[in-house]
């Protein structure tokens, strides 16, 4: 961003850098916006902002933020100050604006506030399309100036800036995720019967995460970890994967060696940041507190968080659900197994989560599944 010093106050330039270095951190766009209109608020010392954005499908402004204001504000782009700026694309002052016909009085009547003075800048992204408008409403102690226009309109560039770059992060994240889902499917589409395995392992995690308290960072990493954790399964051969009956010791070992391939295949990938520990989390799956687990044995703390909490919510959706060799076992059957299992196979923090979940949401009672 490039600041003329000479057209900005002491003030100004504060926010502005209090502006820049918030969007180096935050990625959440509802609170980088929100920021930005607090900011310019304060700055310009004027009772509310406005961000309005565009809906091409509805050729209608909406408020994207509206200080003041707990319900959402939407017209016409054709109409109002608002309107007139979004399809002018320059910046408008009205230091009255009872003299201008423009000026929308429905929305003061909706709302119960009073319009007296207002600047409306145009938002244009770095395509040159503008995507809506940034609105300050009543000066407090004075007219508008040509320096609160001039800030007005930085943080109006800013703010376009903000909204391409953050859409363009939220659509890479859509769209990895929906690649990492589709290898999910690809996996699960080879055999019928355990279709919907990683989702509902997925989603148990989640749950026994959310339970444990984890960090947001260490939950997402375990949210594609768990999605992905039997992708391995790519290299056993269908023989040994729809097998009906009990399996051979080779054909045992052939299909331990799916978390050897899990994580060849996903340590190929360049998971980025908060994410580098999916590899890690989904190839501990079948490792043990005790140490009898594999691929490498780990036992105890040696195995990371997302490995324990990936077991055990493994190891309940595979109970749970029919396979070829036998039937499903019963919710309060499995979390005693689960139970009976700790601090030899499962970590105890894990398994009284899922339980605590399953009691919270009353599909069992406390009396049903007791813990010494």
């Amino acid at each position: 961003m490039f600041f003329n010093s000479k057209n900005i106050e002491a003030i100004q330039l504060k926010s502005l850098l209090r502006i820049t270095r918030a969007i180096s951190h935050v990625r959440d766009l509802n609170s980088l916006i929100t920021l930005l209109a607090s900011e310019t608020s304060k700055v310009l010392d004027v009772e509310r902002s406005t961000v309005f954005l565009h809906s091409s499908k509805t050729d209608e402004l909406w408020s994207y933020v509206a200080e003041g204001e707990s319900e959402e504000i939407r017209f016409s782009a054709s109409h109002g100050i608002a309107g007139s700026v979004f399809r002018s694309e320059k910046t408008l002052v009205l230091n009255d604006v009872s003299k201008d016909q423009r000026f929308n009085k429905a929305i003061d009547k909706t709302t119960g506030f009073i319009t007296r003075n207002m600047i409306t800048a145009p938002i244009i992204n770095p395509s040159r399309v503008c995507i809506g408008v940034f609105q300050v409403i009543n000066k407090k102690d004075d007219n508008f100036t040509t320096k609160d226009v001039h800030f007005l309109e930085i943080v109006s560039s800013e703010t376009a800036v903000t909204i391409e770059n953050v859409r363009l992060l939220e659509s890479r994240e859509r769209m990895f995720e929906d690649l990492i889902k589709a290898l999910t499917v690809s996996i699960e589409a080879r055999d019928p019967l355990t279709a919907g395995h990683s989702f509902d392992v997925t989603f148990l995690s989640g749950k026994i995460a959310d339970y444990m308290n984890i960090d947001c960072d260490i939950k997402e990493a375990i949210y594609y970890a768990a999605l992905l954790h039997d992708y391995g399964k790519i290299a056993v051969p269908d023989s040994i994967l729809k097998k009906p009956g009990t399996l051979s010791e080779d054909e045992t070992a052939i299909l331990r060696k799916h978390v050897h391939h899990t994580k060849i295949i996903l340590s190929s990938i360049e998971f980025e940041g908060k994410l580098e520990q999916v590899p890690l989390f989904a190839s501990q799956h079948h490792e043990r507190i005790d140490g009898k687990g594999y691929p490498d044995g780990l036992k105890g703390d040696e195995i990371s968080i997302g490995g324990k909490i990936i077991a055990v919510a493994d190891v309940f959706e595979a109970l749970t659900a029919k396979r070829h060799y036998r039937e499903p076992y019963s919710l309060k059957k499995t979390l005693n197994l689960l139970i009976d299992g700790i601090g030899t196979q499962f970590d105890r923090k894990a398994v009284l989560a899922l339980r605590d979940y399953f009691i919270d949401i009353g599909k069992l009672s406390a009396e049903e599944v007791p813990v010494d």
